[in-house]
């Protein structure tokens, strides 16, 4: 079983218009409304690939039961942390007209110290089921920093293998706990390591360097240019074929559930790489916050070009 934990989930609601005209009545062409949360698309693209999953995390309020409710009925199980504090709503505003977005992203509700051991109670309870755990996205107010650092070590306590995908102080504090994975953006990498280039042969050593520190793989999502995954043995780049870009939300996310999934199924890291990229491909063509699609995903992966570096 691949469990993922999404602290800080949103039911994200994604309205499709013309154009934004200042001072005057905007009409909504098109709105949809998905469960979101970088642990919870992973989820959402497990059960897409054909996996299963376990969302955890924290929810509270009305908003809260309806991202549930729309993870129930996608086929994803759930085993949240309930909070008396409302789960956030974010909004994405697609514009048709020069197809760009605006994405404005609430806080989050504040988690109390109680709240936060109740989660913990949970993650002390996983079982040898466990085949990942993946950690990702951004905490809520009343959340340290050091929570990922604190979780990595837990799960690392009981023999379960991490995947973190986080940015800034979480990364850097989580990265000294060693998880198993870490799948930054280039630009994430760039803020953990301080290299300036996005050109390959200046990545390597990078990379190479934090798998020193314990870590076993350093996944570069890099958008149009690809993958770059590197182990102490192996390095490659996997390069996508040119799609047409609806958006970009949630490509990551679909990459590393990509990953995951291929190595719960016994594929080399080559091999899940090459569907990490197809993975990731395939939802940057589909609008708002939806996510690949699996048929798109087969189409792509035999398209993804693989370079040994």
């Amino acid at each position: 079983m691949i469990y993922t934990i999404t602290l800080n989930p949103a039911l994200d609601r994604t309205m499709e218009v013309d154009g934004l005209v200042v001072d005057d009545a905007n009409r909504i062409l098109r709105e949809a409304r998905y469960a979101g949360g970088k642990g919870i698309d992973c989820s959402r693209v497990i059960e897409e690939l054909g996996g299963k999953s376990t969302a955890l995390g924290f929810i509270g309020g009305y908003d809260g039961l309806e991202l549930e409710g729309r993870l129930i009925n996608e086929g994803v199980l759930c085993d949240f942390t309930r909070i008396g504090g409302e789960t956030r709503t974010n909004i994405i505003l697609s514009k048709r007209r020069d197809k760009t977005q605006i994405m404005l992203n609430a806080a989050g509700p504040r988690i109390t110290p109680a709240e936060i051991g109740l989660f913990f109670q949970r993650i002390r309870s996983l079982g040898r089921d466990a085949a990942f755990v993946v950690v990702s996205g951004s905490v809520p107010p009343g959340v340290n920093h050091n929570i990922y650092a604190q979780i990595i070590t837990t799960l690392k306590g009981k023999g379960i293998r991490v995947a973190l995908d986080a940015d800034e102080e979480l990364l850097r504090h989580a990265c000294k706990a060693q998880p198993f994975i870490i799948k930054p953006n280039i630009h994430e990498f760039q803020r953990l390591t301080g290299v300036k280039s996005m050109e390959i042969d200046d990545l390597l050593p990078r990379a190479r360097h934090i798998l020193e520190g314990g870590i076993e793989i350093v996944i570069i999502s890099m958008g149009a240019k690809g993958l770059l995954g590197v182990t102490k043995d192996e390095a490659y780049w996997a390069i996508p074929p040119q799609v047409q870009v609806v958006s970009q939300v949630g490509a990551g996310d679909s990459a590393l559930a990509g990953f995951i999934y291929a190595l719960t199924k016994k594929k080399s890291f080559r091999e899940s790489l090459i569907l990490a990229a197809a993975a990731g491909t395939a939802a940057v063509m589909i609008p708002g916050t939806a996510l690949c699609k699996k048929k798109d995903v087969e189409r792509i992966k035999k398209e993804i070009t693989i370079e040994k570096r």
